[in-house]
């Protein structure tokens, strides 16, 4: 298709659901054909700016079912011409080592190597050339992964524990803060501040604060949110995707019901090498969040007893 071709009128299949709509300063062109090869994209449409043809007024491709729209800018509406500066892309195919290696393979950089997840799906981040980052996603099976042996996964620490109290209200003591502050770390150490975001991709801050005025600050990310089931977070990056200087781990929670009425609870550290597992199980984590879950289940059990 000619890039001054009008573009065809989109479909009411393209064009439902959010569609994200990228601004670039000058490159939209590029982009597109970027794209192409890249993300397998369909050029759906091109149109110029009518005061400058090499600047693209609107543009469309549609990428993996969906639809992606783009414009040129310059900063003269305001707006930042930096794409995408605190979200990214999101591709949840069934083929997730082709559409990795087609990108990397086009000229994606890898952020996070695309590898399978303790939380059971195959998952990575690339950055393309114009600065928008893509998270490739082939989702596992996540009854299995809860039921694995985590603990004898290589850098895995992983702890299993039924709390009695109902998943709506273990759900409730991770994902609000109010909640988590009075649980999360051992006594008589506490959490003095919990701010999130919670989405992937949103911030995950926490202080802890001890008895004699240590204080440790916490900031990463939420990298999977599935309400009553899931939560993955990392310290590896802070808001927007931003690399940390000095990550220390990943870690996944698992939901189930129990038997009893109760919750399952699967809560799994993930480390980037032996030595970084080793001084976490040398700070104290076996008994140290064993106390923290009995603290959380105090809290659990006083929701379930008083809804209100």
């Amino acid at each position: 298709m000619s890039k001054a071709e009008t573009p065809a009128r989109p479909t009411a299949s393209e064009m439902r659901g959010v569609i994200p709509y990228i601004g670039f300063d000058g490159r939209a062109n590029e982009a597109a054909d970027f794209y192409a090869t890249a993300f397998g994209a369909t050029d759906l449409g091109r149109m110029p700016n009518p005061d400058d043809p090499t600047r693209l007024m609107h543009a469309q491709v549609g990428i993996n079912g969906g639809a992606l729209m783009m414009t040129d800018h310059g900063g003269e509406d305001g707006a930042d011409p930096k794409p995408l500066n605190r979200a990214h892309m999101q591709l949840v195919v069934d083929d997730g080592h082709m559409w990795w290696d087609r990108a990397v393979a086009a000229g994606c950089t890898a952020l996070v190597p695309y590898e399978r997840q303790f939380w059971g799906d195959d998952w990575g981040m690339l950055e393309d050339p114009f600065g928008v980052r893509w998270a490739v996603l082939q989702p596992g099976d996540m009854q299995s992964a809860a039921s694995e042996p985590l603990v004898e996964v290589a850098h895995h620490l992983t702890l299993r524990r039924v709390i009695d109290a109902p998943r709506a209200a273990v759900w409730r003591c991770w994902s609000e803060t109010d909640l988590l502050k009075q649980w999360f770390c051992p006594k008589p150490w506490f959490v003095a501040e919990a701010d999130f975001d919670l989405r992937p991709g949103g911030r995950m801050n926490t202080v802890m604060a001890g008895p004699e005025g240590e204080r440790i600050d916490s900031k990463g990310i939420w990298l999977e949110v599935e309400p009553m089931r899931r939560l993955v977070f990392t310290d590896f990056f802070t808001e927007g995707f931003v690399p940390a200087p000095e990550p220390f781990m990943t870690a996944v929670v698992l939901l189930e019901d129990a038997p009893d009425g109760g919750t399952q609870l699967v809560w799994s550290a993930r480390h980037a090498n032996a030595e970084t597992l080793e001084s976490h199980r040398d700070m104290g984590w076996e008994p140290g969040w064993n106390a923290a879950v009995d603290q959380l289940e105090e809290v659990a059990k006083s929701l379930a007893s008083d809804p209100g």
